[in-house]
């Protein structure tokens, strides 16, 4: 810290403004000096959850946040805040307070604004079974009217689409469980000519979704557990997209993103599978010109019902894959058809998650024990790209050690495979000996590639 002391405060302010909040609070135990510089960065985070350490008595808890606000926001004196978040969940009883809040932060020219209303114990369950809650708040007149913001989250947050004018400076918009009717997002993105991400989490309507407007300078889109009850359709139209997560139910997707670079796609909202489910997933992957991709246990297991190939095998450009799997019997099939599918591909990722069975119309796949032999299919990636191969969470299964095994004998240009030992195993015994167990897996068996190096390593 002596090369910091020299320094006059006013930079340190412009240093500490950089640090998450709670992070910056701790260099007030550094010397006499650096007891109150920390009150007057300009990135703070009024976030009630921090204060869980007061009580166990949730209306202590609240208090404490109460007051510790009111008294940050009465003796701050800088007059520019760069970034403010707001995290109060049931803000009912406290709404003057709340406003006052985005007031202290308008008033000083915010250009990074976060509001979280949202409860902690809002989860999954609530939004499948259609018990969509109620906005905890209403967007203040007054911000839409503060045309220098260019990030925006809200939270359990309604917003007025006709007063939304004055936001030409946007680059960065996220929000969080409320109701999105269909035209809201069109709506939004052609009022914000600079935008360049979008995340929409816990959000649900009863048609579908739509992303386009003209000149749309979009780079990143999060759809996260997005619920659609009635009409489950996507249609997304942003030409320099070039990263794509969506998380939620099946729907028919219309993708046109040319600049696509990845993927991430996860149908965990999903419990049926069948034809025409694999049929859908075919053709979404079509739609996507990616060069990295990272698909969830459902697609493994749906996948390979799709009738639309006709036996014929699909080609990917994707160099990059990401497999979230528990490598179930079931799960086998569908590593199989994107090794198939991927013929370029040059880095493989199996991160292993916890089980879950998909109720398949045609009923679950035999047990088959020995899928990965060395009597197995060959697949041009396997013996021809392939260099790199990272297991995160291994748990020592009978797949995953089959598979690993197949990828010594047959990957020929194999550089680099990575093992991570999940937490279940080094509970059970130490690092070193789950390293043996692993060498032991590859003993008496014939290497295919004379530059593979194994690493394994634990948390």
């Amino acid at each position: 810290m002596d090369m910091l002391s020299f320094l006059p405060d006013h930079l340190l302010v412009i240093i500490l403004s950089f640090l998450a909040f709670q992070e910056a609070g701790r260099t007030s135990v550094l010397s006499r000096r650096w007891q109150n510089i920390w009150r007057q960065t300009r990135n703070i985070e009024f976030n009630e959850r921090f204060f869980s350490y007061i009580s166990a008595d949730d209306e202590a808890r609240r208090i404490a946040f109460v007051n510790f606000v009111q008294n940050w926001t009465d003796n701050y004196q800088p007059s520019v805040l760069d970034r403010v978040c707001i995290t109060f969940s049931r803000p009912g009883n406290f709404l003057v307070l709340v406003e006052d809040c985005i007031r202290f932060a308008v008033t000083r020219g915010v250009k990074v604004l976060g509001l979280d209303f949202s409860d902690p114990l809002w989860n999954d369950e609530l939004l499948e079974l259609g018990n969509y809650p109620e906005p905890a708040y209403v967007l203040p007149q007054f911000v839409y009217q503060h045309g220098v913001l260019e990030s925006l989250t809200l939270s359990s947050c309604n917003i007025n689409l006709p007063e939304i004018i004055n936001f030409h400076l946007l680059k960065h918009l996220a929000l969080g469980w409320i109701e999105l009717p269909l035209p809201t997002l069109s709506v939004l993105l052609n009022k914000f000519p600079l935008l360049e991400s979008l995340s929409v989490k816990n959000c649900w309507n009863t048609d579908g979704l739509q992303v386009g407007g003209q000149n749309l300078r979009l780079r990143s889109l999060v759809v996260e557990k997005f619920i659609m009850s009635e009409n489950p359709w996507i249609e997304i139209e942003a030409p320099h997209l070039r990263y794509l997560k969506y998380s939620g139910t099946m729907a028919v997707f219309d993708i046109e993103a040319g600049e696509l670079e990845e993927a991430y796609l996860d149908f965990g909202l999903e419990y049926e599978g069948n034809e025409g489910m694999g049929d859908l997933l075919y053709q979404l992957l079509h739609q996507l010109p990616v060069r990295t991709l990272t698909v969830c246990t459902y697609m493994l297991q749906v996948l390979p019902l799709e009738l639309i190939s006709n036996g014929v095998t699909p080609v990917f450009g994707v160099a990059k894959l990401t497999l979230r799997t528990a490598m179930l019997s079931c799960e086998q099939k569908g590593v199989k058809y994107l090794l198939r599918s991927c013929p370029v591909l040059q880095a493989l990722t199996i991160q292993i998650v916890p089980q879950r069975l998909v109720d398949l119309d045609e009923g679950q796949p035999d047990d088959v024990r020995h899928v990965w032999t060395l009597n197995a299919l060959e697949y041009h990636c396997i013996n021809q790209t392939l260099r790199v191969v990272q297991v995160k969470g291994y748990t020592g299964t009978r797949h995953e050690i089959g598979f690993l095994k197949y990828l010594f004998c047959r990957g020929r240009v194999l550089e680099k495979l990575h093992i991570s030992i999940g937490e279940e195993l080094l509970n059970q015994r130490s690092i070193a000996e789950n390293r043996q167990l692993v060498i032991q897996t590859f003993q008496g068996l014939r290497r295919a590639s004379n530059n593979l190096r194994i690493n394994t390593y634990g948390r």
